[in-house]
């Protein structure tokens, strides 16, 4: 009699049921659920809890989410686990879902683009360190380091200002991000993703000015509502400690909703240490002395541990609150504050130079890294009118960086000091045009202002001298634009995207000739742009997909083209030049990619982009002189220029499987090719940010709530000659040959992750990253990558 008034009982009670990730134990929202053949169905909730009293009677019920396996459950079998339903992730993500591509939600089989996506789980998994890391990891993203709080991608072969950071809608790059390499993506939380994509190749007619290379597009988390009457409260919180850095690492995020008001808050805080490099490899990267400073002298010290890179570490800091409204099921409103800062950074790459001898610098280190942004962000859906969907993004963001160095046995500390604001409006729409065409268009509007200022400070004396700033202190510069574009299913097996953006920027520069002899006392600039893209996808059935999409990019000069001054290596110095233009890029890509039922899929893209007019340091003359003096050393006059063209060609080879019995095999290669012509235009030179080969290879396995994941990292190398000429010169970093030359040697490394969930709520992941304990620099890179590093983190739901 108890049994059959307890099945009774939990027959008409235990009507909910709650689905989990496999691995993380986070609950799964958007999971539907149904029966073979039905009509109804339900889906969870923010909570991962839906409702099963309208399948009662039913035999047999279906779990679905797309990028998960399918889950079938009798009423018996969902009682036994209490009405809790882990799925597992599909190995091979099918139907999944890009937004970056168009800014709008779309069918990745529907765009030819070859993106990466990353995700929170992976993310967690992995464990990286900041946001740059967490791009290296994918596999298909090179990433260059001068120092320790560093990180700058390489898409394409091209980096810095030649390719797009985008954090939820809003663009990040500003009116000094310069052309060599840049650490800003460091500021993104990779602890407080929602999600990440990466588009390869130009992505101007969605973007605009700088999406040569690429864009990386930053989805962070966003408040959740409550479907029903009561208050959704969600949390996370993370422990991390890395042992190659002593690295420390905490998150914590918090989330309240209502049914018509949300909010979430997050902070992650990070210490980074010194870095320990590797035991086996090039000696050339030991750190065999320092600079420190004993009773007001200068002196080189010997390191007792030359596998120490002394004076490496810093400290990392992301914080970010957004408050969103939501009056009804068709509109919402949000308002969003980030904030981001670091400690002061060592300049690493600076601190190993050597003069006649000597230390160059007794201190060479970047100021706060701040970056502080505050936006608008409206989102509304229409049955009727000019638009279906519709997001308004209005940013304000202020930006300060500064650079800071003392020359060795010098008292003199010199800094330069940025400070960007400005506004950034930008407007996507979306307009369902029947069951086949999409409709997108937009504009944007950004306005920036540069104050730069520089001192000399002695540091004996207290004695202050005004020195000339790296930029015209007071510059401007702006850009507005407008798009277009259409994907139009030519039927069930094609589709075909178009669009084109019509760009202008401006900018105005007043130099102050009284510190620095500029060739003009004021420069402006106001040029206009027109790009496109072309592109086809075709899915001819059994699972493949093919894809042609024809691009143009194109990036304007912004201030730090055209009004720097700037010791960029010893004995150049770089002015400025104010007859710039735009570059333009056009790029052709074809891929192609088949997938052999649920258990292989196999991927390829092609590309080729030539960069006209590109913008490159070159030889220049500064009032009919070729050399001047500078910070008192004899300097080589260079300057941005339009020289001539740069070609790049590539390819990149994915490999995904699910072996069965919980076996996994991940496979990326990518290769590169890029020249520039050189400084006489009389020939080809490799171009600087196209790296070597590269990629990794990964076996995992995962049994329930454990998962493991061995991991081959690796990449070729150049030797002297395979060098672009401006790296090159830069001894101190590279390892020597057997003539005496630099070189970038090829490396490896095997890592080894694990997780497992504890519970529903508790989850442990680490491992182990070089196993083997390489000594290795990343191509071009300025910090000897870590050695053997042991990582441990424990992350919770609240």
């Amino acid at each position: 009699m108890f049994l059959v008034v307890t099945s009774l009982h939990l027959g008409t009670h235990a009507q909910t049921v709650t689905v989990t990730d496999q691995e993380s134990g986070a609950p799964l929202e958007g999971v539907t659920i149904g029966i073979p053949g039905g009509s109804h169905t339900a889906v969870t909730n923010a909570k991962g809890k839906a409702d099963l009293s309208a399948f009662q009677g039913t035999d047999s019920i279906q779990f679905h989410l797309l990028g998960y396996t399918t889950g079938s459950y009798t009423r018996d079998m969902l009682a036994n686990r209490r009405y809790t339903v882990p799925l597992a992730v599909n190995a091979i993500a099918l139907g999944e879902y890009v937004v970056s591509a168009n800014r709008w939600e779309q069918d990745r089989d529907r765009v030819p683009d070859q993106i990466t996506v990353m995700r929170p789980r992976d993310v967690a998994f992995q464990n990286p360190g900041t946001a740059a890391d967490m791009l290296q990891q994918s596999g298909e993203i090179f990433m260059q380091k001068s120092q320790l709080g560093g990180g700058s991608p390489m898409l394409r072969g091209f980096a810095a200002n030649r390719v797009l950071i985008v954090v939820d809608g809003v663009r990040m790059n500003n009116a000094i991000y310069r052309a060599g390499n840049l650490q800003n993506v460091i500021g993104v939380d990779p602890n407080a993703l929602a999600r990440a994509e990466v588009v390869h190749g130009p992505g101007a007619m969605t973007y605009g000015s700088d999406a040569i290379g690429g864009v990386m597009d930053f989805h962070l988390l966003d408040p959740r509502f409550a479907t029903d009457s009561g208050m959704l409260f969600t949390g996370n919180t993370m422990l991390r400690y890395a042992s190659a850095a002593n690295e420390l690492g905490a998150h914590l995020d918090l989330g309240l909703g209502g049914r018509k008001l949300a909010f979430l808050g997050s902070a992650s805080v990070t210490r980074f240490n010194d870095l320990r490099m590797g035991g086996n490899g090039p000696d050339d990267y030991l750190r065999p002395w320092y600079v420190e400073t004993i009773n007001g002298v200068d002196s080189q010290v010997v390191n007792t541990d030359p596998e120490l890179q002394v004076g490496s570490g810093y400290d990392n800091m992301q914080f970010m609150g957004k408050l969103a409204w939501r009056p009804s099921e068709r509109l919402q409103v949000g308002a969003n504050v980030y904030y981001s800062t670091t400690s002061d950074v060592p300049r690493y790459d600076r601190l190993i130079e050597l003069r006649n001898g000597q230390p160059r610098s007794a201190e060479w280190y970047y100021g706060p890294q701040e970056w502080f942004m505050t936006s608008l962000q409206v989102e509304h859906e229409s049955k009727h009118g000019p638009w279906s969907s519709l997001r308004f993004s209005l940013a304000y963001q202020d930006y300060t960086e500064s650079r800071n160095d003392r020359g060795f046995g010098s008292s003199r500390l010199r800094t330069q000091t940025e400070h960007v604001n400005g506004i950034w409006a930008n407007l996507d729409l979306e307009k369902e045009l029947g069951s086949r065409t999409q409709l997108l268009y937009g504009a944007e509007v950004v306005s920036n202002s540069v104050g730069s200022e520089g001192i000399r400070v002695d540091q004996e004396s207290g004695e202050v001298e005004i020195i000339n700033s790296r930029y015209p202190d007071g510059s401007t510069w702006s850009t507005m634009s407008a798009y277009v574009g259409v994907l139009y299913d030519l039927s069930e097996r094609a589709t075909l995207s178009a669009g084109a953006r019509y760009n202008r920027s401006a900018l105005e520069a007043t130099f102050d000739t009284t510190l620095f002899p500029y060739p003009t006392t004021s420069t402006s600039l106001d040029n206009s742009a027109l790009t496109g893209n072309l592109g086809l996808t075709w899915r001819p059935g059994t699972g493949w997909t093919l894809g042609l999409d024809l691009s143009t990019g194109f990036r304007a000069p912004n201030i730090d083209d055209i009004g720097k001054v700037f010791d960029s290596e010893p004995g150049a110095v770089i002015v400025p030049n104010p007859d710039l233009s735009p570059e333009y890029a056009y790029t052709a890509e074809a891929s192609i990619e088949k997938v052999f039922g649920e258990r292989l899929r196999l991927r390829g893209n092609v590309f080729h982009t030539l960069l006209d007019g590109a913008m490159v340091r070159r030889p220049y003359m500064l009032n009919g002189q070729d050399s001047i003096v500078y910070d008192g050393e004899p300097s080589r006059v260079d300057a941005i220029q339009n020289a001539a063209q740069a070609r790049v060609m590539g390819f990149v080879l994915a490999l995904d499987a699910d072996m069965g019995r919980g076996f996994g095999v991940n496979l990326r290669y990518n290769w590169q090719d890029g020249v520039e012509q050189d400084d006489e235009n009389l020939g080809d030179v490799p171009l600087r940010h196209a790296p070597p080969p590269f990629g990794q290879a990964s076996l995992s396995w995962q049994r329930k709530a454990l998962r493991l994941e061995l991991i081959g990292r690796f990449s070729s190398g150049f030797t002297f000659n395979d060098l672009p000429p401006s790296e090159q010169g830069k001894t101190p970093i590279y390892a020597r040959d057997d003539n005496g030359d630099p070189y970038a040697p090829s490396w490896y490394t095997l890592d080894l992750k694990g997780s497992y969930l504890l519970g529903r709520r508790v989850q442990l992941t680490g491992g182990v990253e070089n196993i083997t304990d390489q000594r290795y620099r990343p191509y071009s890179s300025g910090i000897t990558a870590p050695g053997r590093n042991f990582i441990l983190a424990i992350r919770a739901r609240i």
